[in-house]
């Protein structure tokens, strides 16, 4: 039966109410990890083609059977069945009805559970690489802007009232030393993620069977191989859940740069704008220019926390070996990656077009803004912190 779930050996059918609930929506995220799927499964049968399980012919004819699935899913013609549970078991079943007795053999040595792992092993490594890059080009553009503004004066803030004197560049390069330093994170982010979970299978390895792990690990392009195999299992969830709270700082800057922007370009600061292109309207008051993208930013932080917590919270409490509740980390983690990739997107595409209206930003200079620097000249006068704090104080709270 081409729909049989791959540990089924009877007739008997899975209850269609279990089946839908166990599968959920799952086969779904298979499908959008299916080409890290692909990879792996290369990599794995060269290893059993090297040790003697696949002959040349039927590593010849799988070899083809991949690259076709890959080119159907370019072409948006390869899809998993919820029957099919996952991608795993799509691609053994494309295999074994094209090319038989070689397709059945693509699972030796290997279970879903190490597919699913190095399939996400290889999309963080890729996602990483990617996110590293923006997030780099990120703090330049800010480093960029803060250049063009240097010298513009603005009111700094403390409790929402203003405090103290400020340029627009320092507020500007604020962000772009927080991602600075978010980068110093990401190599050992980098060091954790790259080590290959294939062939440690369901969590104990296979006594009796040699997996060649080295060669997979060489083939892979990973660092290393993740040695003992609970950990690989363990490590399902866990490394996802750390790759997500490593980079969560990203889109906590990116909150406070929409939250800053949705204040300073509100007609009652008027220090920021954007082009026109970037601001949405209202469909009955037709004045209106609205910062939507700020304001669905910073909405999607807390929808970023949510789902690294979601992971996390998955993972909390678990026996040790496989348990079917880490399927449920898959969806959230990826959603999550996705959403910090738009949200640089946005940004990369909204920090080089900012517009400053120096005279707003001049003609709110007020006194006030400059009390600190009056005590300052105070104590450069030999006059002790404290005694011109009251002096100045008391001068200002005197004015009529």
């Amino acid at each position: 039966m081409a729909d049989k779930k791959l540990w089924q050996s009877a007739e008997t059918p899975l209850n269609t109410l279990i089946e839908a609930y166990t599968v959920g929506d799952d086969y779904l995220t298979d499908g959008e990890l299916l080409p890290f799927d692909l990879r792996a499964s290369e990599a794995h049968g060269a290893m059993l083609h090297k040790q003697g399980v696949l002959s040349d012919d039927e590593w010849r004819a799988l070899q083809t059977g991949l690259r076709e699935i890959g080119e159907l899913w370019e072409q948006g013609r390869f899809s998993i069945r919820p029957e099919q549970e996952d991608g795993h078991t799509a691609i053994e079943q494309f295999l074994t009805e094209k090319y038989g007795e070689a397709g059945k053999k693509i699972h030796t040595g290997r279970s879903r559970n190490d597919q699913a792992l190095v399939m996400l092993r290889l999309f963080m490594k890729e996602r990483l690489g990617s996110l590293r890059q923006s997030l780099r080009s990120l703090a330049e553009a800010f480093r960029t802007a803060a250049g063009r503004h240097a010298t513009q004066a603005m009111p700094g803030y403390t409790h929402l009232q203003r405090a103290m004197p400020t340029t627009v560049g320092v507020w500007l390069a604020s962000f772009a030393e927080a991602l600075e330093d978010l980068l110093l994170l990401l190599p050992g982010l980098q060091k954790l993620i790259d080590q290959n979970p294939l062939g440690s299978a369901s969590g104990f390895g296979i006594a009796n069977f040699k997996n060649d792990r080295a060669f997979t690990t060489r083939k892979l392009g990973f660092a290393r191989v993740q040695e003992n195999p609970i950990y690989c299992a363990h490590s399902r969830g866990s490394f996802e859940n750390i790759f997500l709270s490593t980079l969560a700082p990203a889109m906590l800057i990116a909150g406070r740069f929409a939250n800053d922007m949705l204040l300073f370009s509100s007609a009652e600061f008027n220090f920021l704008a954007l082009p026109p292109e970037y601001t949405t309207g209202s469909s009955i008051m037709p004045q209106k220019r609205n910062y939507d993208l700020f304001e669905i930013m910073r909405g999607n932080v807390r929808r970023y926390l949510h789902w690294q917590r979601e992971v996390e919270d998955i993972t909390a409490g678990l026996f040790s070996g496989y348990q079917r509740d880490l399927q449920l980390t898959k969806r959230p983690f990826t959603r999550a990656v996705a959403l910090l990739e738009n949200t640089l997107r946005v940004l990369l595409e909204t920090v080089p077009r900012l517009i400053v209206n120096r005279a707003a930003l001049e003609a709110a200079m007020s006194e006030e803004l400059f009390l600190t620097e009056k005590v300052y000249e105070q104590v450069n006068r030999g006059l002790s912190f404290r005694q011109a704090y009251h002096q100045v104080k008391k001068e200002w709270q005197s004015k009529p």
